[in-house]
């Protein structure tokens, strides 16, 4: 759907080639043509940005003491490449444009109060994956390839649980091994588990899959994430193969709340299918929950650990989150609006029950990063891709694009909740810039097509 053309690229064209000027049919076509190369160069960008999230860490290289994967290196590319064509695009300003780049600058801010230029240059490269990434996919999409890209993404998934299952069937963690013995990277983390036969990694007895990505858990919500997108934007045998590999994934990392996660997803999907005729669906939906959030901390004492278990989640896992939501809140409203460092060197000393510096919970880490003013930002730059409503009726879209624009949200209300019990970095920080910039190319083709007509 093409709903606005270029007008400097026709000007352009005029005055090129030593003063000749197609005219009619002739320009047309060398204007298409042209527009198509640059729309397919920057498609296959992207879903090469989309593969490189799942190249493991040990194939990064650093420059010092800063580590540059695949993937950032190419955020950089893509996000300075937007910023070069930014002045001669046509297009609207979204909500989610602004969102990004103030959580941008607070990240940053929040680093140079707490630490100076180290914490500064942390949350720097933080906020690039972060908002470069939203900046790729926002501005790069080439109009109607949302779905193609999508499409791609899943199929790439479907490879990476390939991959996780060889963890299965050998035994141990493969991917990582086998990059251990072709560069020498070593995680000091995943070898201490190893040796002690940790939980991280193990669980009744059994590896915990992982596939190329940080952790087992992130490997479930990248499953959970995809897996829910696939089988509502792609009904029939894709869509439902997709899933069935995704949740075959999830089971197989042993991961727990990212099953939880799936469930939601799935059943949100259900839900929106079976009230299509009630256009205050959502609304209705979110003040029950609501009330059920209220009614949960106002009268439990563990309202984390409460909604664990009603999760389905293990008492033991639920006691653990409940206690570290229960020390690190006193740490954050210490100094609440900046956070209290970026780097994880985090004073457990209040409760001896905490091992380690790990804080299993988005929210809570982002709050700790930057403030409480910073979780705020992050989680607006996540979602007000979806303030202007619905757009899931526009006749110009294709069926997959409408069911795409709901399915975006109902993976970024997934994500939401589950980072309220899991903390996402690398390839699952990154993805949770991708759904609001798919969004927001949608958002941006209903906007342009009604100022047309």
């Amino acid at each position: 759907m093409h709903c606005v053309c270029e007008g400097n690229l026709a000007s352009e064209l005029t005055n090129s080639h030593s003063g000749f000027a197609p005219t009619g049919l002739r320009r047309e076509q060398l204007l298409d043509s042209v527009h198509n190369d640059a729309s397919s160069r920057d498609e296959f960008a992207l879903k090469l940005l989309i593969v490189s999230l799942f190249i493991p860490e040990g194939f990064s290289f650093f420059i010092g003491d800063f580590r540059l994967s695949v993937t950032r290196v190419l955020v950089i590319l893509f996000a300075t490449k937007v910023m070069l064509r930014m002045g001669r695009r046509q297009g609207v300003r979204l909500a989610s444009d602004n969102m990004m780049l103030i959580s941008a600058v607070w990240m940053l801010l929040a680093g140079a109060v707490t630490e100076g230029f180290s914490g500064m240059k942390g949350a720097g490269i933080l906020a690039i994956e972060f908002v470069g990434t939203y900046l790729a996919f926002r501005y790069l999409t080439p109009s109607g390839a949302s779905v193609r890209i999508v499409r791609f993404a899943c199929k790439v998934v479907v490879v990476i649980v390939g991959l996780a299952f060889l963890d299965v069937l050998t035994g141990r963690l493969f991917t990582y091994e086998t990059v251990k013995g072709l560069t020498g990277y070593v995680k000091p983390s995943y070898e201490a588990a190893l040796a002690a036969y940790a939980e991280s990694l193990f669980r009744d007895g059994a590896i915990r899959a992982m596939g190329p990505l940080e952790h087992s858990i992130l490997f479930g919500a990248v499953c959970a994430w995809w897996g829910t997108l696939a089988f509502f934007v792609f009904p029939g045998l894709f869509g439902w193969t997709i899933a069935g590999a995704a949740l075959f994934g999830i089971l197989i990392s042993q991961a727990r709340a990212p099953l939880l996660g799936f469930a939601i997803g799935i059943g949100l999907v259900l839900f929106y299918a079976g009230t299509r005729s009630f256009p205050h669906r959502w609304k209705v939906l979110g003040a029950l929950i609501g009330l059920l959030l209220m009614f949960i901390f106002s009268f439990s004492g563990s309202p984390i650990a409460t909604l664990m278990k009603l999760g389905g989640i293990s008492p033991e896992a639920a006691w653990y989150r409940q206690a570290i939501w229960d020390t690190a809140v006193p740490l954050i409203m210490q100094s609440p609006v900046f956070g209290i460092g970026v780097s994880p060197d985090w004073d457990w000393g209040t409760n001896s029950a905490l091992i380690g510096d790990s804080v299993d919970a988005f929210w809570l880490r982002i709050a700790m990063m930057y403030g409480i003013p910073g979780a705020i930002f992050i989680f607006a730059a996540m979602v007000s891709a979806f303030w202007g409503g619905p757009i899931d009726k526009w006749p110009a879209f294709s069926s997959e694009e409408r069911r795409l624009s709901v399915a975006l949200g109902v993976a970024t209300v997934t994500a939401v909740f589950l980072g309220f019990t899991v903390h996402f970095w690398g390839a699952t920080w990154i993805m949770l810039a991708i759904f609001p910039a798919l969004r927001a190319v949608l958002v941006e083709q209903v906007l342009l097509c009604r100022e047309v007509r």
